[in-house]
């Protein structure tokens, strides 16, 4: 494998942790290096490790919810062009909504968008909930990033 610089493995990472695909975050930097070498090289563990404690430093109650509100009132106007178009710029589309998409050998699409309901539900219950059961959720969301780092 071609020597990589700090720089651009720090790139990786990051990109890897955003799309959780190797191949995907080596074409994003351009070094032209297969995703999974990077990945087995320590020197990139490292970097994702510190990009992982750098995203849980930044992560707040503030953002679930905002991200929540995101997906109860978000448009779905990417997810239906992705079904529509012959050729969807697919690395440019929101698809954060998208639960599945089928189609048939008739042409008949089928998307299934998140259920937004239970989103909704869930911030209703956040609300009249209280800081206590407020934070027991964020308190199990960063557990659970916590739990993700672990399996490295």
């Amino acid at each position: 494998m071609q020597t990589v610089s700090k720089s651009r493995l720090r790139a990786f990472a990051r990109a890897y942790l955003r799309t959780m695909d190797p191949a995907r975050a080596a074409r994003e930097i351009g070094t032209g290096d297969d995703g999974m070498r990077l990945l087995e090289d320590e020197r990139t563990a490292e970097e994702i490790r510190r990009a992982r404690e750098l995203l849980a430093k930044q992560f707040t109650p503030e953002d679930t919810v905002r991200r929540m509100v995101e997906l109860a009132f978000g448009r779905a106007n990417d997810c239906v062009r992705l079904a529509l178009e012959e050729r969807p710029p697919i690395d440019a589309l929101d698809l954060s909504l998208l639960q599945e998409i089928r189609r048939n050998d008739k042409g008949t699409v089928e998307i299934r968008l998140i259920d937004r309901m239970r989103v909704l539900e869930r911030l209703l219950e956040l609300e009249r909930g209280g800081e206590d059961e407020a934070q027991a959720f964020f308190r199990a969301m960063r557990d659970s990033l916590n739990d993700v780092e672990g399996t490295d």
